[in-house]
């Protein structure tokens, strides 16, 4: 059995001394550093968070520029189609009547050449004729 003397009392304030010592010198450090630690990766994390966050952000924004500056090209390329479709009008319709003029003034120096010709040939008839004539009933 154990027995309560003095040695025990001794032993006893011994061990709280020894308990205090290595609170002191050992645990109490290591609980600091602990602390810092954690306070450490605590501020490590929330840094990390906001510099997601404002990645996500970024990300964001930029690809809503992306698709405004889509829709502007979009669009700015549908208007230039849609004057080019205009100005290909245009130069069709131009086209188109200037070879309707030239169509009409040929025709005219055609009609005016054929006249001409009828009229020449026609001036020739009654000569042609005779001689026609006169080569059927000679032969």
């Amino acid at each position: 059995m154990i027995d309560l003397n003095a040695t025990f009392f001794v032993q006893f304030v011994n061990f709280l001394l020894i308990l205090i010592l290595l609170n002191v010198i050992l645990i109490g450090p290591i609980r600091r550093m602990l602390k810092k630690r954690a306070a450490f990766i605590a501020s490590q994390v929330d840094g990390i968070d906001s510099f997601t966050a404002s990645a996500d952000t970024k990300l964001k924004d930029y690809e809503a520029a992306l698709d405004a500056a889509r829709q502007a090209a979009t669009a700015e390329r549908v208007a230039m189609k849609e004057e080019g479709l205009s100005k290909e009008k245009d130069l069709l319709d131009a086209a188109a009547a200037d070879a309707a003029a030239t169509m009409k003034a040929a025709r005219g120096d055609i009609a005016a050449q054929t006249e001409a010709a009828q009229k020449a040939l026609s001036a020739k008839i009654s000569g042609l004729a005779s001689k026609a004539v006169a080569k059927v009933l000679a032969a």
